[in-house]
């Protein structure tokens, strides 16, 4: 398991040494790792001894922008549980005291992977940065010197991005690949959700969004309603999508419920089955939203429907598919719990089909494991971000993807 070469003040070791300068950082970063040759600088305590750390052996460079200090917290914690598998240089950046004098503090971790034998072989290291003042407006200055060079670049920013910001000018051009929680964002998430698609697709930016992540263990279930050969000519004939979403009161009629899931399900859907949107969401009455797409000749009506359920608000309760072919319906139900998602199919209005599939929800460590996944761009996120951009009437509308394999991009 991974431990901290220095263990925290609570543990009873000594407090980490505070470093109030980018060189004071890099000077602390070489004297905490190990040599190969086994200097003494390469040594961690032990009571039985000394246990040698042989090399930094970080693939990827993490910039977090916390803002606050729980969040902080929060993203250390998660991070120290993916580097056994996926070791990083870490820089967890947080803002204190906007309006006081200007200055950084740092303290720096390593991580270490001990093996059966004991041995300390690989590590990465999290260097926790506190900006006050005038300094917390300018980040980039404070990481690029930091950065592993030759290492990809991730940006994970929690909470709420600013996307629109002065900071995000800065900060997104560093990056490979952005990192967010669309379902944690304030409100409906529309705003951040437009925001994000254009940055995207103005820079050619890969997003990987833990809400997409998330709905991976849907997609075998919703597939399966087409998967008996006779019923998949049904494909290309949807006739309506409605998604039930865990509403933050009765009806949603303020919209205070973010809905930054259902939508990438009707925007995963459509991206599949070669779908263009003839007519954006919009709000109806009962906190409902609509809109209208096209499929070959035919038009397909989209529901969000908030919905009274015990899941946190925002969570989808309920996906339905219905098509209708030559005068016959078939309907695909689909709804989720915490280790399964089952689907009914209902044929001619018979049930014909009903089935449970093993999908497990996944934790934080496991969708920053995958979000940082190396190698290119997942071509169905791209395609399902830019549908949910025309979804929502923030990027421009295109002509659907039909003949596209319904298989392709499955979890």
């Amino acid at each position: 398991m991974a431990k901290n070469l220095k263990a925290p003040r609570a543990a009873g070791a000594a407090a980490l040494p505070v470093a109030h300068s980018v060189s004071e950082i890099e000077r602390q970063l070489g004297l905490l790792w190990a040599r190969a040759d086994g200097a003494p600088a390469a040594r961690e305590p032990s009571g039985a001894g000394e246990k040698h750390v042989a090399a930094r052996s970080s693939v990827l460079n993490l910039i977090v922008v916390a803002g606050r200090r729980e969040t902080a917290e929060r993203c250390a914690a998660t991070i120290s549980g993916t580097a056994g598998r996926r070791p990083s240089r870490s820089l967890i950046l947080s803002a204190a005291d906007p309006d006081g004098p200007p200055g950084l503090d740092a303290r720096i971790e390593a991580l270490a992977l001990t093996t059966a034998t004991g041995r300390a072989e690989t590590g990465a290291e999290t260097i926790h940065v506190t900006a006050h003042g005038e300094t917390g407006r300018h980040l980039a200055s404070i990481i690029v010197p930091l950065l592993v060079h030759d290492l990809p670049v991730a940006l994970w920013w929690p909470d709420d991005p600013q996307f629109r910001s002065h900071r995000a000018d800065r900060l997104v051009p560093l990056a490979d690949r952005l990192i967010v929680d669309g379902s944690s964002w304030s409100g409906d998430g529309m705003d951040r959700l437009a925001a994000m698609a254009h940055v995207a697709r103005s820079r050619r930016l890969l997003v990987a969004d833990f809400a997409l992540l998330r709905q991976a263990r849907w997609r075998e279930a919703l597939a399966s309603v087409y998967d008996l050969p006779d019923l998949r000519p049904h494909l290309w004939a949807v006739r309506s999508m409605a998604v039930e979403f865990a509403a933050a009161e009765e009806g949603d009629p303020a919209g205070l419920t973010n809905i930054v899931r259902p939508v990438y399900h009707v925007a995963w859907l459509a991206s599949r089955l070669g779908m263009s949107v003839v007519s954006p969401l919009r709000r109806v009455a009962g906190g409902r939203r609509v809109a209208t797409l096209r499929q070959l000749e035919h038009k397909v009506e989209v529901e969000l429907r908030p919905a009274h359920s015990e899941l946190g608000k925002g969570s989808t309760v309920r996906v339905e598919i219905a098509s209708r072919l030559h005068g016959a319906e078939l309907i695909g139900d689909v709804v989720a719990g915490d280790r399964t998602v089952e689907v009914a199919i209902r044929d001619k209005g018979r049930e014909r089909v009903r089935r449970t599939f093993l999908a497990p929800r996944l934790h934080d460590v496991d969708l920053l494991e995958r979000a940082v996944e190396e190698g290119t761009a997942d071509p169905v996120a791209v395609e399902v971000l830019a549908m949910a951009g025309r979804l929502i009437g923030a990027e421009p509308a295109s002509r659907g993807t039909a003949g596209r394999s319904w298989g392709q991009g499955h979890d």
